[in-house]
This record gives structure tokens, sequence and C-alpha cells, in this order.
């Protein structure tokens, strides 16, 4: 998302070998053998209750060792077009499910931004209740660059995340509230940006960086050149191993050019391209034949991330579909195109529009008077996307 509530109007790596995707399940097999010390009923890290127990198939949720390995917070890689973790010393075949947590973006502080003194007790709700692997957290380059308290409030996250066992994703969204929605990053200000959050956060294994929101309305090879003078600052930051997150063009929506070997990014280290497919993208609403134009048929060959996406029954653009029929129809089929590729995919958005949850007072959440409640999905698009995050991760 590119703004504070509403999106503007805006219509390295080989394929993985057959051999490896086939053997997924012999993989989450040697998985569930490798974790049998962990715990018999543990998911995603979820602590013992007061009663004793944690959640169990009665709640909604399913045992699922991958999601047990994952929240270890093992540095994740990249194979082929295959997202990997390492498992009891093994890499294997994984998939990211998430939602984004926004309004750092626009609110200059953890307060502002309706998060209280204490990210923590959003963030374990959203892992406990929605079984959240990975939380994107849209941040502001102005606002982290000039203010120190910031920069703390940053941190915070970084490990509140990692005490819940919780990937993050940074994601550098724009400047500040005022200029969330420039087609480029600025050449000289922004790799000096992600050179200091690399130098600050690339020993996190359980840190990835998005490097801008959403490219748009230049040619691949102007993005590109730039997607690169950011990646290497954050190499030259000692953040090597760091999984770096590259949108495609129309708002990160885009990825056709990546079916040309040649405007590939090469030789930086781990990337993984990403998606924001969102309805309204196309007339009538974006279907599968459409996502397998702009980003199917790319996840073929590299790995692929859909790091928005969202709909609900209201007609703001490029969201809103009218009907919560629609919306649920649509956020069906979204979600079977997803697990029929295996693609990792993060909603957009608790915190602004299309909103996954209603506030904690009711109504629309409203940073930071009504910030949102993990507790109360909204229908259809939160109770959609709680339902699909609660399934096992492949």
């Amino acid at each position: 998302m590119s703004t504070q509530c509403e999106k503007p109007d805006r219509s390295q790596h080989g394929a993985v070998s057959h051999r490896a995707c086939m053997g997924i399940a012999a993989v989450m097999l040697s998985v569930s053998s490798l974790l049998l010390g962990c715990g018999d009923g543990q998911v995603m890290g979820t602590e013992v209750s007061d009663a004793g127990s944690t959640p169990s198939s009665q709640d909604g949720f399913v045992s699922d060792p991958l999601r047990q390995c994952m929240a270890s917070l093992g540095r994740l890689t990249v194979s082929g077009n295959q997202l990997m973790v390492s498992c009891g010393g093994q890499l294997v075949p994984t998939r990211l499910k998430g939602i984004n947590r926004s309004g750092l973006q626009h609110k200059n502080g953890l307060q502002m931004a309706g998060f209280g003194s204490d990210p923590s007790v959003e963030l374990k709700q959203w892992r406990d209740l929605w079984q959240t692997v990975v939380i994107r957290l849209p941040i502001a380059q102005t606002y982290y660059l000039y203010y120190d308290s910031y920069r703390q409030d940053i941190a915070s996250i970084v490990a509140a995340t990692k005490s819940l066992g919780i990937y993050l994703i940074l994601e550098l969204h724009g400047y500040d509230a005022n200029n969330l929605n420039s087609a480029q990053p600025d050449p000289v200000s922004t790799p000096m940006f992600w050179g200091q959050v690399a130098q600050r956060f690339g020993s996190e294994t359980h840190v990835l960086f998005d490097i801008w929101n959403e490219p748009h309305d230049v040619p691949w090879s102007t993005w590109k050149g730039n997607a690169e003078k950011i990646i290497s600052a954050i190499r030259s930051a000692g953040a090597n191993e760091t999984l770096v997150v590259v949108g495609g063009l129309d708002y990160a929506y885009d990825l056709q050019p990546l079916l040309d070997p040649a405007n590939r990014i090469t030789g930086m280290g781990p990337i993984i391209y990403a998606t924001h497919p969102y309805p309204l993208k196309v007339m009538p609403p974006a279907m599968s034949p459409e996502w397998d134009l702009k980003f199917g048929n790319v996840a073929k060959q590299l790995p692929v991330l859909i790091g928005e996406y969202g709909t609900d029954d209201s007609n703001g653009s490029p969201f809103g579909l009218g009907s919560k029929a629609a919306a649920h129809s649509w956020m069906t089929q979204l979600h079977s195109y997803i697990d029929q590729k295996q693609l990792s995919a993060l909603a957009w958005s608790a915190g602004d529009m299309p909103q996954l949850t209603y506030g904690k007072s009711g109504g629309s959440v409203n940073l930071p008077s009504n910030p949102p409640d993990p507790t109360q999905p909204t229908d259809p698009f939160g109770v959609d996307v709680k339902a699909w995050m609660v399934k096992p991760i492949m």
C-alpha cells in the first residue's frame, strides 16, 4: 500500500529441480523426525497456557512440524525458485504466511502507530490466534534517519518478533506521512538508509529487507539499477546472507520483465521478488490468467513472494469489490492459486485499508486511538485470511 488509507487508482536463480519439488512430502516426514524432541503439541512457538495445553485442532489449528521448525528462526534463503529454511541442519523448502502491520510508515513511533509501549502484546496475538509466521513492517526513511526514538522503536519490534519466534520483513514504504508514493527511491539517501539498517539488523536471522514498497512508472532497467545500488549498500554493511525482497513494476505488481534472464539481479546474494495483486488492477477483477501473466509464470523460474494482497466489500480502489460475496469469492480463488503455486503471501493490512480486523473499540481501525484487534477479524477479508493462515505451511 502506498497511502495511509486507500491506494491510488492503478490499474539469479534457475528453476528448482523436479526432484526437489516432488520431494516435499518426504522432506516433511524428515522434518517431523527431526522435531520429535521438540515437544509434542507445540505449534509456532506457542507457549503452554495456564491450563497446561497449546492450541489444538478444536481451535482450528493442526500439527505442522515445519511451522514448529520455523519458530526457531533459522536463516531463510532461496534455491532455484524455492524459499528454503534450515531444519535440523538440513535445508528444506518452505513458504511464509503472514500479515502486514502497517502504521509506522506514516506514524512517527510505536505509540502513534497503535502498538502502545510494548509491541509484543499485539504481536503475540498475531502469532497465537492467526499462526502468523512473518510480519511485514512498513517503515519510513525520514523518520528512521532523523529520529533516534523511531530507530529504537524499530529495534523494539525486531527484538519482540525474535522473542516470539516470528520472522520480520522491514519494508521501506517511502519517506514520511506526506511522501509515500514516489516512483523510485532516492539514489543517494536510500542506499545510505539501507546501509544503516543492514549494519544494525543484518545479523538477525529472522529479519528480511524489502527495499522499496511499490516501484512504478519507470523502465525495468531504471528500477534494476536503483535496486542494485541499495542491495550493494546492504551487502557492504555486512548483511551478506539477509534475504532481500525486490518488488515488480506497476506498484510492485508486474514481474514480467524477469522472464528475460538479462533483467534478473544476480551475484548479489539471496533475493526474492515481490508482487502485490489486488482485484482491481484490471477490469474485470484479476483472476488466474492475469496472475499467470504478471507473476505466476515468473514463479516457475524464480522465488516469488506476494508481499501484499487484500479486498473488502467497499468501493475503494484497487481493492473494493462492492459486496461480501464478491470479496469472498476473489479471496477464495487467490488463496487457491497461492497454494497451487506454493507461494508465500502476506495480507494487507492490520492498520490501513483494506482492514484485516476491527479496532479494539469496534468499528474501523484508526491509529493510534483504535488500533487493530487480532481477536476481531473483518468479514470476509480477515476471516478468510485467518482460515488460510492456520493451515499447514506446505
